[in-house]
């Protein structure tokens, strides 16, 4: 399949207008969707997640919701340090770790309070919570394999350390799980100290367990240990990424590939791209999409020109080539303007159905900087 080559004007050059709105496209140099903390997994050192026991205390509670403090009054809740918890989910195939996003996973957290009690249940060694559902909820993946949630750091009970259970599971149209698998998230013993001498985890003595002698820690020789921030107010950002062995391709968003090729002059260059489209894809009707960012203006090439697009996160934009979407794609990015006039100039490319498919599924790459 050939994508059309483009024979650019000059761009319509203009600082007039400044997309502070613009909120859904890539920020200066990110080539992702951003907010003001984000999963990278080679950062966080992507772990296959290892199959751990549920243990006693799992409930299948059905809370869709992102906050499991919610509903509750209790001290040992609501007065615990607060933790967002950002979980980014991938298809392990064998190969590596962090390269495929795992989306439409349902994500099942649950943990105890700061005085080691779980909602929902009784025995075990502690008090009768039935009824309760306090620190327990799902949330599902996105299309990048992330979902976040807001709770509290765990506290510990006899014979464990700090964790944190969770389910991974993928159900088909029917509603019937396809997938269902269950590990446990750590902490770093050290935070947990700290943690643990302040109120009200401090009502409880020493604990009697750490990563050290807790036979489920020590069973495995991955277990997933959140990276922790402290953020100013001494609650806690932790992030994961957990690579998921045989998640259902239903589930599976493969990424795509960029390769960007250089040649002309310094001022006028000549910029190709080959866009290799993800093989889940690959057959259906698409859009690519080609813009350029300049001085915080957006310019998108239709396929024969580049047009300022004062608003595209609400008006949309045009696209580079539209049709059935093949394999790969040589697309000409920029060729026969003279680019010294321009100062810093970003040049992206991605595809989807539209517009808001393109973004919803973060199909888009910086590709070259240009000045």
């Amino acid at each position: 399949m050939k994508s059309k080559s483009t024979d650019h004007s000059a761009f319509p050059h203009s600082r007039r207008n400044h997309l502070k709105a613009l909120g859904l496209l890539p920020l200066l140099g990110s080539g992702l969707l951003t907010t003001s903390r984000s999963i990278n997994a080679a950062d966080l050192a992507c772990t296959l997640a290892p199959s751990m026991t549920e243990g006693p205390f799992w409930k299948d509670e059905k809370l869709n919701r992102a906050n499991l403090t919610t509903n509750t009054s209790r001290l040992s809740v609501v007065a615990a340090t607060p933790l967002t918890l950002a979980i980014r989910a991938y298809d392990d195939n064998g190969l590596a770790c962090s390269i495929d996003p795992a989306s439409n996973v349902q994500i099942d957290l649950w943990h105890c309070d700061a005085a080691g009690e779980y909602s929902d249940v009784s025995g075990n060694g502690q008090s009768n919570t039935v009824g309760q559902d306090f620190l327990r909820g799902y949330q599902v993946t996105d299309a990048s394999g992330k979902t976040t949630f807001t709770t509290i750091y765990p506290g510990w009970y006899n014979g464990r350390t700090a964790h944190i259970h969770l389910r991974a599971r993928v159900y088909n149209a029917a509603g019937n799980t396809t997938y269902n698998f269950t590990t446990q998230l750590f902490f770093d013993d050290l935070i947990s100290d700290s943690v643990y001498a302040k109120s009200p985890y401090n009502t409880r003595g020493t604990r009697n367990t750490r990563n050290s002698n807790d036979g489920i820690y020590l069973g495995s020789s991955a277990s997933p240990l959140v990276k922790l921030t402290t953020n100013a107010d001494g609650s806690y950002f932790g992030e994961v990424a957990l690579g998921l062995a045989g998640v259902p391709v239903a589930a599976q968003v493969r990424t795509f590939a960029v390769t960007v090729s250089k040649s002309g002059t310094a001022t006028v260059p000549v910029i190709t791209a080959d866009v290799a489209i993800a093989s889940a894809d690959t057959g259906a009707s698409g859009e690519i999409y080609v813009a350029a960012e300049v001085a915080g203006s957006w310019y998108f090439n239709n396929g024969t020109s580049w047009q300022l697009i004062a608003n595209p996160a609400t008006a949309g934009f045009p696209a580079f080539y539209r049709g059935v979407l093949g394999t790969s794609h040589h697309l000409t990015l920029l060729s026969g303007i003279d680019i010294s006039k321009f100062g810093k100039i970003n040049l992206y490319a991605g595809y989807g159905i539209d517009n808001l498919n393109m973004l919803q599924n973060q199909r888009y790459k910086l590709v070259a900087t240009l000045n």
